[in-house]
């Protein structure tokens, strides 16, 4: 799958597994379209399905997760509004992932039904409509329902990773898709800022290690300015997922990029991203943390996401310096035992 940039027919894509469940070699690679049908045969109980999605406005971010874990379905929605500081979280199991409907490719429709939470995104030619109705969030209706673009320009991160044991994960990162629409909390309505407001997906299959941990950076910013940096589920397999974009266009990195807090005793300590080929060079800047961590019997997932704001310095492929300016986003540090 390495470097493959058009995106395959539906009848030609390439199936992630062979039939017996065990990794397609021809899969292995990145691509800066979908180019696979990610169904996993067999492998029960071990199988790990997601679809995480993030907006971002200049006054208040939404988090959306559902995911598939065999033996459970969990859904959340987190909503922050940045300039109050004022959040609400809401998540939803279901057994055997009762209610979970994942599709086996990114650009497909997807649902969490829950008495209590209903979430639907549905894909339609260019766009996907985002819907969620949870009708009782700290004594608050929450109500979204958004637009979000998918330009026949914009390109996106790619890739499948061979973990040891068989194990092996696919990605797909999607940045930077302009999205418009309202969100009501309560009596309260919050409305996207064209051309300032944009939807992430991070769709990712696969079988994981049962101890796992990784962790992920992700920003947007107006023309088509984003990226995507990531450690741990990569490592040793000389295969990375940090990209830059520039007017949509995807600009793979192969260098590592390291992250961490200038001052690790301080939960809202800027973050200093540097990468090893000196094209990006940023200060993150939290605004909030929030923290999930769903458990069942001994089997659990501690997600730890910031909030906030990237500046600094990126350069483009042509060494141009590109500066970034309070460019909206996340840094999210994952441990699971599953």
């Amino acid at each position: 799958m390495n470097s493959l940039v058009s995106p395959l027919p539906a009848s030609t894509a390439v199936p992630l597994c062979l039939s017996d469940g065990r990794l397609n070699p021809e899969a292995v690679g990145w691509s800066a379209r979908p180019q696979l049908d990610c169904h996993i045969p067999g492998h029960f109980g071990r199988r790990k399905r997601w679809n995480h999605w993030c907006i971002t406005t200049p006054n208040w971010m939404l988090a959306i997760t559902l995911a598939d874990l065999d033996l459970m379905g969990f859904a959340a929605a987190y909503f922050l509004d940045l300039h109050s500081g004022k959040s609400v979280a809401f998540t939803r199991r279901s057994p055997l992932a009762s209610g979970c409907e994942l599709a086996d490719t990114p650009q497909a429709s997807q649902a969490f039904e829950h008495p209590q939470l209903h979430i639907r995104v549905d894909e339609q030619a260019g766009r996907t409509r985002l819907s969620v109705n949870a009708p009782d969030i700290g004594g608050q209706a929450l109500q979204v329902e958004l637009d979000i673009q998918r330009p026949a320009h914009l390109e996106s991160m790619n890739l499948v990773v061979p973990f040891a044991k068989g194990g092996f994960h696919a990605s797909c990162r999607q940045l930077g898709l302009p999205v418009t629409g309202s969100i009501k909390l309560g009596t309260y309505l919050y409305q996207c800022i064209p051309g300032r407001s944009f939807a992430a997906l991070d769709f990712g299959r696969g079988l994981w290690p049962h101890n796992s941990d990784w962790s992920r950076v992700a920003f947007a910013a107006p023309g088509g300015i984003a990226g995507n940096f990531g450690t741990g589920w990569t490592d040793g397999s000389g295969l990375t997922d940090n990209a830059l974009w520039f007017g949509g266009k995807l600009a793979k990195l192969d260098s590592q990029v390291s992250f961490s807090p200038n001052n690790s005793s301080d939960p809202l300590s800027p973050w200093s991203i540097r990468s090893e080929c000196g094209r990006v060079d940023l200060i993150f800047s939290p605004r909030q943390l929030h923290r999930t961590c769903p458990q069942l019997g001994p089997l659990y997932h501690d997600n730890r996401q910031w909030f906030g704001e990237f500046s600094g310095v990126l350069l483009a492929e042509d060494s141009d310096k590109v500066p970034v300016h309070s460019a909206l986003g996340w840094i999210g540090l994952n441990q699971a035992r599953w």
